[in-house]
This record gives C-alpha cells, structure tokens and sequence, in this order.
C-alpha cells in the first residue's frame, strides 16, 4: 500500500500534532476499510504515514481508539448530508425529507466504505458504540434543539421529550443506512415500502395534535 496522506491534513492553521493524529486517522480509515479491523495493526497504518510503530500511541490509547477515530472521521460527510437535508426541510413533509436523505446517504456510502463495512455488520462494532460516536453525538444534540424550537412554535408535537425523539428518529435513519449497507454489491434495491411506512410512524409521532375543540362550538 502507498503512503497515503489527505493533502488537506495539511492546512497552516494546524499544529504539527494536530496535523499527525489527522494523518494517522486518514490512513488507518483507508486500511481499515480495505483490510477490515482484525487484519489491521497499528503498525501498519504508523508505517502508511512514515512514522515508527509506536509513535502512534502518543495520540491513541490503542488499536480500537484509532479505529472508533477513522469511523467517526469517515461518517463525517454522512453526518453533513442528514444535517443539511434535515435541518434544511424544517416544516416539510418528513417522508420526502427521508425519501430523499435516503438517496444521498446510499450514494455517498460509496465514497466510504470504512462506515458502509461497520454498518453491514463487517466489524464488531455494536449500535451502543456507534451511538458513542463523538459526531453522532452532536447531531443528536442539535437535532434534539430543532425539535424543542419545533415544540415551542407549534410545529411539533408537544409532551415527547425533545431528546427521545432526536434518537428515535437517529435510530430510524440508521436502520436504512444499515439496510443499505448491507446491499451493497448486490442487485437487490432497498425496501422502499418499510422505510416509507417507518417515515409515516415518525411523521405521526411528530405531527402537532390538533387543538381540542371548544365545547360552545356547534355541531355539524
């Protein structure tokens, strides 16, 4: 394998540690992905970078560090797409906000495998370590913000809890890309018709309750 270094990695407003430990995420997410977790050793990924076997424990406990490292790294740009497409479409309708989430974050699996292998189940990296994950994190926290603004103004049902509902709707997207992951390289297509009937169930647990009705009002 050649020395694989993001050219980007290597910006001037970096410290020089700084540009190190982004050097050795870049390259252990390139080895990663290609070799898979067990046949990759921190070694290899010092020597893609230039550096000597145990340098790269000055910036990472271990093996599994660097490797949740590379996944949060490599899951940044699919982060991105759920951010823009979700928070972009505030007042929408959700199923055609996940409609078309779904077809961006299966053509950008593509574009990283190393997040496609974990979720197609390729490592064993189970959903509670994938929720730790630093980036995923944060979206919930700023998708869980956008529901409490969403409750205040009307838009969202009120009474869930804010950050129930940011995981319950993490959870569903998740899940598809998940699905997806694990067709890829096969002919099959993914199950349009379950996702759009989970996108109805986040719709209705969403959607605003109407107000009661005034009991002075007529009937019909």
């Amino acid at each position: 394998m050649q020395n694989f270094v993001d050219p980007s990695l290597l910006h001037e407003d970096l410290s020089k540690g700084e540009r190190t430990r982004a050097a050795l995420v870049t390259a252990a997410t390139r080895r990663f992905a290609q070799d898979g977790y067990q046949r990759t050793s921190v070694a290899d990924v010092a020597r893609d970078v230039g550096m000597t076997a145990g340098a790269p424990y000055r910036y990472f406990a271990d093996k599994e560090a660097l490797f949740l490292a590379a996944v949060d790294a490599d899951g940044a740009e699919l982060i991105q797409l759920v951010r823009s497409n979700v928070f972009g479409q505030v007042g929408g309708s959700v199923s055609a906000t996940l409609a078309l989430l779904t077809d961006r974050l299966s053509a950008a699996l593509d574009r990283h495998p190393l997040v496609a292998r974990v979720l197609s189940g390729g490592e064993p990296m189970g959903p509670e370590r994938i929720l730790a994950l630093p980036g995923l994190g944060a979206l919930r926290a700023e998708l869980a913000a956008l529901l409490r603004l969403g409750q205040e103004a009307g838009l969202v049902r009120r009474g869930p809890d804010p950050a129930v509902l940011a995981l319950g709707i993490e959870t569903a997207v998740l899940y598809q890309l998940a699905h997806i992951a694990s067709l890829r390289g096969s002919d099959a297509r993914p199950d349009a018709e379950r996702w759009a009937a989970l996108a109805a169930l986040v719709e209705a647990a969403l959607q605003p309750c109407p107000p009661p009705a005034s009991p002075n009002s007529e009937a019909p």
